[in-house]
């Protein structure tokens, strides 16, 4: 469950889709999505949105992966994220049957719907910082749930290269109690260059 989604009303509200920008190209991957029982390889992309208003917002990418001569060879699954006003966030759009594509060759990134919510998501990181440890980069933060029950929120670290490349896009699921907060940290591979943690998937 998108918890966020909960937070609109019956009157939906709704960005104009200009302000939403993709930053980065989508550079192809196939590699192992999931964990446990449910991991296995797919073909995905790591991706940026800027949502340019002052208004924040959920914002809904998807897209389609071609092959050289531009013909579908399959969908990505859409994926929703709160975007603050005058800030980004890195997506992960994986192949919607969560399978490896060997023809696809390119991707294209649509701006599927940017929702305005009645009051921003009880769900959040602040107090970011940035170490590095033998060639490495350390970020830390502090989740917030400022919500009246315990919530389950997945914590998403965005990890970049010096030509603001997304590079990894780990995440982590931590269950804070109501009104309270949780330290975290991610670790990235050698060569990222800038780093951030953001909130994804919510459920109280």
């Amino acid at each position: 469950m998108l918890a966020l989604a909960a937070c609109e009303s019956k009157s939906v509200r709704h960005l104009d889709l200009e302000k939403i920008v993709v930053t980065s190209e989508a550079k192809l991957r196939t590699d192992t999505v999931g964990e446990g029982q449910f991991a296995q390889r797919a073909t995905f992309v790591l991706v940026d949105a800027e949502n340019k208003s002052l208004q924040g917002a959920i914002v809904t990418l998807g897209g389609q992966l071609t092959d050289g001569s531009g013909a579908v060879v399959g969908e990505f699954k859409p994926q929703s994220l709160w975007i603050p006003g005058n800030d980004e966030r890195t997506y992960a759009l994986v192949d919607l049957a969560q399978a490896e594509r060997p023809d696809a060759r390119a991707a294209r990134i649509v701006v599927r719907s940017a929702t305005i919510p009645d009051f921003d998501p009880v769900a959040r990181v602040d107090q970011i910082h940035e170490l590095t440890d033998d060639g490495k980069l350390v970020v830390q933060g502090i989740v917030h749930n400022d919500a009246d029950r315990p919530g389950q929120i997945e914590v998403i670290a965005s990890f970049h290269a010096a030509d603001r490349t997304p590079v990894t896009r780990p995440f982590t699921l931590v269950r804070v109690p109501a009104h309270a907060t949780q330290a975290v940290q991610f670790v990235s591979p050698p060569g990222a260059a800038h780093g951030t943690i953001f909130v994804g998937d919510t459920s109280f």
